[in-house]
């Protein structure tokens, strides 16, 4: 910076020389000049005051010394000249520039070249009057007297503009150097914060100006710092944490180029920390994952699934961060929770397996008992064996229900159709249903794709959950709607209703709305959970209404289905 202000600075000084010496000679030459005409006129006027009849022309031209005297008649003849010419030969005069001045009483200075002698001259003439007429008092300075006179100034001019070029160029460097100064020391400083190594300084001294900016500059160097160190320290933490979290997290850019990636997922995929800027394909071969980080990086479509490597199985989240063009994928270890969530399942099967056969051989020996039995009051107590065990038996088989469809892999699907197995669940149900007094009503049909049993129980659970929570002489509706968009069934009642905080839980196992009511009527609590896990494995939308002492609508969306007519 200091250089091409430096070399800048001198230019404009140079140029302002030279401008300064060119002026100062056209100044020096013209004052020279109107010294010669001054010279010439003041000449003039004397030997015009001096001139009479009696002058003695020849004597009187030569007494100008360096000023050359002519006498020129009115004619415009020449009488005498101080220069050795020939009068004779000489042409008239009289339409000289400076003869014609004189003739009209408005003498002045003319500078042109002589004719007579082929030089320059200053020329300046008075018309002196002579006996009865008239004569022109001339008199003349050569212009090369002038020029004379300006190359004996020319060297002290030169060395005047040498010595002021010099001091203005080691005051330009001086001044410049004090206004760098500052500047160069922000510089310096701002270099330094790029390093990471900067330190606040007292900002050097200059002008009140410059230091005005240089001090701001060193503010907000100093505000940057701060930034900076409070970036890097965030940044620490956040690098701790995310090198420190079990699961395995890398984000990639709109290039689908890998631009974090943390220790656990360098374990997942047994890579460096070297892959980082390359492609994801680097990171891993498997095609449903790159398939799922194209389809964000492209369309912005999260997704979530499982994967299997080394031997683990991960869940997968792939989304996209809000407000940039990056994406994260999370890879959580669930090898653990699915190896026991099957341990679970089978002893859930297992114990229920093992449950049910001593149950049976309870209720076998129990009826048996009441077929013998001739006493009233043991009769009350098989009566109660009787009910709990088919409590228990029920409850078992809903337990097996629920571990059958948490194992199910494949599905065996057929058209079923919703209002025959409306029927079928009414007719199972027609005891429960007319103890209570309660109407039933079915209305519509339509197709669906599933296995028979597993529609069976939706419905069966929907409806025997409806029955169970409605009051004496209340109405349960079966309604079943086929549309292009797909079917629908909705169980209605005017039972009890929910109220809106147990409405979250009722598909949990084993939650009751009201237990004594439920454990009265035989409920296992595992029906509307029976009923969620179908749902989820046809990918069928379950939703609820309910309002507390109105009733409940339990709706089930099962997609495009086939009409009946």
């Amino acid at each position: 910076m200091r250089k091409r202000v430096f070399l800048f600075t001198t230019l404009i000084v140079l140029a302002g020389l030279l401008c300064f010496f060119f002026v100062s000679i056209y100044i020096t030459q013209e004052g020279y000049l109107n010294i010669a005409k001054d010279t010439v006129m003041e000449t003039a006027r004397i030997c015009a005051n001096l001139y009479s009849d009696e002058t003695d022309a020849a004597s009187f031209v030569k007494a100008g010394g360096d000023v050359r005297i002519t006498i020129i008649s009115s004619e415009g003849n020449l009488i005498a000249d101080s220069r050795p010419i020939d009068i004779s030969a000489v042409e008239n005069h009289l339409d000289r520039p400076e003869v014609q001045a004189a003739l009209n009483d408005a003498p002045e200075a003319h500078v042109r070249r002589s004719g007579t002698l082929g030089v320059d001259f200053v020329y300046y003439a008075l018309k002196q009057s002579s006996g009865a007429g008239y004569v022109f008092i001339r008199a003349a300075v050569p212009v090369a007297k002038v020029g004379g006179y300006l190359s004996q100034s020319l060297p002290l001019l030169i060395l005047v503009t040498v010595a002021i070029a010099l001091l203005s160029l080691v005051l330009s460097r001086s001044l410049i150097r004090r206004i760098v100064k500052p500047f160069e020391s922000v510089e310096r400083r701002l270099g330094l914060l790029l390093g990471g190594e900067y330190s606040a300084q007292p900002v050097a001294r200059s002008y009140e100006e410059i230091d005005a900016v240089a001090q701001d500059i060193e503010d907000i160097a100093q505000l940057l710092q701060s930034s900076f160190a409070s970036m890097r320290e965030e940044k620490s933490k956040a690098d701790y944490i995310l090198n420190n979290i079990s699961d395995g997290i890398f984000i990639v850019d709109e290039s689908k180029n890998i631009s974090l990636v943390n220790s656990a997922a360098l374990t997942v995929f047994d890579v460096t920390p070297e892959i980082a800027g390359k492609n994801v394909s680097y990171l891993s071969y498997d095609e449903t994952l790159i398939a799922a980080v194209d389809d964000c990086v492209a369309r912005g479509k999260s997704s979530l699934f499982e994967l299997a490597l080394g031997g683990k199985i991960y869940l997968v989240t792939v989304k996209r961060l809000p407000g940039t063009e990056f994406t994260m994928v999370v890879l959580s270890d669930i090898s653990d929770g699915r190896e026991n969530e099957k341990r679970r399942e089978d002893f859930f099967a297992n114990a229920s397996h093992e449950l049910k056969t001593p149950l049976t051989a309870i209720k076998g020996f129990n009826e048996l008992t009441a077929i013998n039995n001739k006493d009233e009051r043991v009769g009350k107590y098989i009566e109660s064996i009787t009910r709990e065990t088919d409590r228990m038996l029920a409850l078992i088989d809903d337990m097996l229900k629920l571990s059958e469809l948490e194992n199910t892999r494949g599905l065996n699907s057929v058209p079923v159709s919703l209002a025959g197995v409306a029927g079928e669940v009414c007719d199972t149900l027609s005891v429960a249903i007319s103890g209570k007094s309660i109407t039933v009503n079915s209305s519509g049909d339509a197709l669906v794709s599933a296995e028979p049993g597993h529609v069976y129980d939706l419905v069966k659970n929907l409806v025997e959950n409806a029955v169970r929570y409605s009051d004496q002489g209340g109405s349960v509706s079966i309604k079943i709607e086929s549309e292009k968009k797909g079917a629908a069934l909705y169980v209605i009642d005017d039972g009890i209703g929910i109220s809106p905080g147990e409405q979250t839980r009722i598909f949990e196992r084993f939650y009751r709305v009201e237990k004594s009511r439920s454990q009265r009527s035989g409920g296992t609590g595992l029906g509307l959970s029976i009923v969620k896990h179908i749902c989820a494995t046809y990918g069928w939308e379950l939703s609820l209404k309910s309002k507390l002492g109105v009733g409940t609508e339990v709706k089930v969306a099962f997609g495009r289905s086939e009409r009946i007519s």
